[in-house]
């Protein structure tokens, strides 16, 4: 739509036919005294208060014959007077800035020599003009005017290849939007195609072993990229993050919009994804082509902010041909991004455009050649979803465009569901954590609720009790029973060694039932519970649920690091690890099978009965058919993945349930505090990491690394209610051993006490590593 200033409109049914959109800037015209009998000086304050601008800004209104000197002043007038619908009286024929008046004399004496200066092509002359629909679109500073898709809404949601089309402004000009304004600056393909390391920011990963490696062993087809590729993505972040430290370092009291510091945090991290994560093939292509727009908006932050302008020279002011430009209505606009030397294209309604104007070539509308327009193709496993939405051009679309199905620790969301919510029927309902707004990012091709992602199934798909328990009301939620082998120490070899102060810290914490909070949910566990591997007298079922956990363990953890997860009973994990069959009965037990198939999925149930004949196991590879001799080290080593997994998700869940408010930002300070509590860049999963050769983190035998670590857990708990105040203090590097180990059991037991007052069981705490027989505690 045209913008009007006040007052404009009253004077566009008066304004004269233009007999051309472009004139012939041949010959000069003198200008006239005054319009239709009123002095040129009056009607010039007229109009300039119709504009509501001063006439200070005008130098050149008096009631004569215009010199050159004044020339490009009232040039500036007359543009700004065509921009917002006034009528041009002035009869202006051909570029105002190229005339001269007659008097002057265009021939040099004999023997005289006369440097003329180059004419200027203004922000709103047409270095390029093409017609393309009702439309005229001009350049000032471009060599081609690329096709416009910023005239109706389209569905934003990635295609094929992980992009958006011709509406991605990762790939074509779009419609200008200020909150975006680097977005122009973004780098044209084109022009880095044949850069070796530019060119991998359009890099589209393909199923080939040289770019996409399948996890080896897992019957759940998920894979990374080559890490011969993932390397080369590595450099394309570190050229950019040494260019930006440097911008960083010149500029410290910079406190502009541009955050480039948390833009390359965010690509740092989804890089890292790439690497640590596997995931099925659609998967990797959604997150390779994510990771390789921020990067792009990296570079064209960098590019805004760094590019130094040259002065003007010659004829035409060039916009840098490498950046991708931008359309606009607004000719502000239009104004500022010429003198930005950013490529722009200006939209003109074909009665709108002046008469005035210069244009130096029309040319054709120019077409995209090699954008991928194809739709996305769903692949069963696929674990990530897009939240599309019908958006029209400018912020909506610049901000959609950036979006994606959210990863890591910021999806981690209510993950505790409501226990017998129940709906005007009287029924059960399900309260997953779809409730909140980030589970539109979790999906799962499983069961019936695929189009919400995979969440945990409450009583609306159980089976109704045969009894229900006496004295209770249909609503009234039954008494909450502790179950005490949930507190008993483990007697057997595989289990991993236990932390005293942590152990310690069990004995001291009070069971008392009335302190669970009502609303207690189930017990649940993000990860199976490793008592399940060691508990009960058939060796066989132990086995069988190994094999099963070690096939879907690489699928889990992709699943549960890209989706909404909620935990699951340990009846669902013991239905799922003792392998749900193919048919199940119209048992009671069946009904139980058919709950539990539906919160996994097909493809996780698929694993199970398509069994291959090693898996692999972080850096271990481990056969299958040797499972029944497998030696106690490497099964410590899985029952400790497990405990470490547990741990680090019911942190998590226990500190978003206590202090909602701390998860509302998208990196609050105490997320930033469990990225430091775990070592390495892992941050709560680790699945292709070799295993750790020592204790690290709150397990560390280093003591000045341990007092660290404490520290930080310190700072994460302090902010829940009920805090002891006597640990307010911060932990000093300096502290001795026993002020270390008094912190760590205090901090242990304010833990394990929170944990049981919300959720009615002990949590599952951190282990020591497992090490051989002929190595000390602290390692080999």
């Amino acid at each position: 739509m045209w913008h009007h200033n006040n007052g404009c409109n009253k004077f566009c049914d008066t304004r004269p036919q233009r007999a051309s959109h472009a004139r012939s800037s041949e010959g000069g015209n003198q200008r006239p005294s005054s319009i239709e009998g009123e002095p040129l000086k009056e009607w010039v304050e007229r109009q300039a208060r119709t504009l509501g601008i001063a006439t200070e800004r005008i130098a050149a209104y008096e009631a004569r014959t215009i010199s050159d000197a004044e020339l490009p002043i009232v040039r500036d007038f007359c543009s700004a007077a065509v921009i917002y619908d006034l009528p041009n009286y002035l009869g202006v024929e051909g570029r105002i800035s190229r005339e001269r008046t007659p008097e002057q004399n265009d021939e040099p004496e004999e023997g005289e020599m006369r440097d003329e200066p180059a004419p200027i092509c203004g922000a709103f002359d047409a270095r390029v003009l093409a017609k393309y629909n009702d439309h005229w679109i001009t350049s000032p500073n471009a060599e081609y005017v690329p096709q416009p898709f910023i005239f109706e809404g389209a569905r934003v949601e990635p295609l094929r290849d992980g992009r958006f089309g011709h509406i991605d402004c990762f790939q074509w000009p779009q419609l200008h939007a200020e909150r975006y304004v680097w977005s122009a600056c973004i780098p044209r393909k084109s022009a880095y195609r044949d850069d070796p390391t530019w060119k991998w920011l359009w890099w589209n990963v393909t199923q080939s072993v040289e770019d996409f490696v399948l996890e080896e062993g897992s019957a759940f087809k998920v894979g990374r990229i080559h890490a011969d590729k993932w390397k080369l993505l590595e450099t394309v972040y570190n050229r950019l993050d040494a260019r930006a430290q440097d911008w960083i370092q010149k500029n410290p009291r910079y406190d502009g919009p541009l955050k480039v510091d948390a833009w390359l945090w965010s690509c740092r991290r989804s890089l890292l994804r790439l690497k640590q994560l596997p995931f099925t093939f659609r998967d990797t292509i959604w997150i390779v082509a994510f990771c390789q727009r921020l990067c792009l908006d990296v570079f064209g932050m960098l590019e805004y902010l760094q590019t130094v302008l040259p002065p003007a020279d010659g004829t035409f002011i060039d916009g840098f041909d490498r950046w991708m430009g931008a359309f606009t209505m607004d000719p502000e606009e239009c104004q500022r991004l010429f003198e930005s030397r950013i490529p722009v294209w200006l939209i003109w309604k074909l009665n709108r455009v002046p008469a005035d104007m210069t244009v130096i070539k029309e040319v054709e509308v120019t077409y995209p050649d090699d954008i991928v327009t194809d739709p996305e193709e769903f692949e069963v496993g696929q674990v990530l979803k897009w939240k599309g939405g019908w958006c029209y051009p400018g912020d909506a679309r610049h901000l959609h465009t950036r979006d994606t199905p959210v990863i890591g620790l910021e999806q981690f969301a209510h993950p505790w569901p409501e226990p017998d919510a129940q709906n005007n029927n009287g029924t059960t309902t399900s309260t997953p954590s779809s409730a909140s707004p980030a589970v539109s990012n979790a999906a799962s091709s499983s069961g019936e609720n695929s189009s919400t992602g995979a969440v945990r199934t409450e009583k609306s798909r159980q089976r109704t009790k045969p009894y229900r328990p006496a004295g209770l009301t249909p609503r009234a939620k039954p008494a909450i029973i502790l179950n005490p082998n949930l507190w008993e120490d483990i007697n057997d070899p595989a289990i991993p060694p236990a932390m005293s102060a942590w152990h310690a810290a069990l004995k001291d914490v009070v069971k008392d039932v009335k302190r669970v909070r009502p609303n207690a949910p189930k017990v649940a566990y993000f990860f199976p519970n490793p008592v399940l591997f060691v508990r009960g007298k058939s060796s066989d079922r132990r086995q069988r649920y190994m094999r099963n956990w070690l096939v879907s363990r690489a699928g889990w953890i992709s699943r549960l690091s890209a989706s909404d997860m909620s935990p699951v009973t340990p009846r669902s994990w013991r239905d799922f690890l003792n392998t749900i069959p193919e048919r199940i009965s119209a048992t009671f037990s069946g009904e139980q099978q058919r709950e539990a198939a539906a919160f996994f999925g097909p493809e996780l149930i698929r694993v199970q009965h398509d069994i291959p004949s090693h898996v692999q196991f972080r850096d271990l590879s481990i056969c299958l058919a040797d499972l029944a001799s497998i030696d106690q080290l490497t099964k410590s080593k899985i029952l400790w993945d497990l405990y470490e997994h547990n741990f680090r998700f019911e942190l998590v869940a226990l500190g978003r349930m206590l202090v909602p408010g701390l998860s509302s930002n998208r990196e609050p300070e105490w997320l930033d505090l469990v990225h430091q509590l775990f070592p390495g860049d892992s941050e709560l999963t680790m699945c292709a990491e070799p295993f750790p050769t020592q204790n690290q983190g709150l397990g560390s035998s280093d003591p000045r690394s341990r007092c660290e670590f404490m520290e930080i857990f310190r700072k994460l708990l302090a902010s829940w209610p009920g805090f002891p105040s006597d640990l307010e203090a911060p932990l000093l590097p300096s502290a001795p051993l026993t002020r270390v180990w008094a912190v760590e059991r205090r901090l242990a037991i304010f833990y394990i006490q929170s944990f049981f007052d919300n959720f009615g069981r002990p949590p599952i705490l951190p282990r020591l590593i497992p090490v051989p027989l002929a190595c000390g505690p602290n390692g080999c």
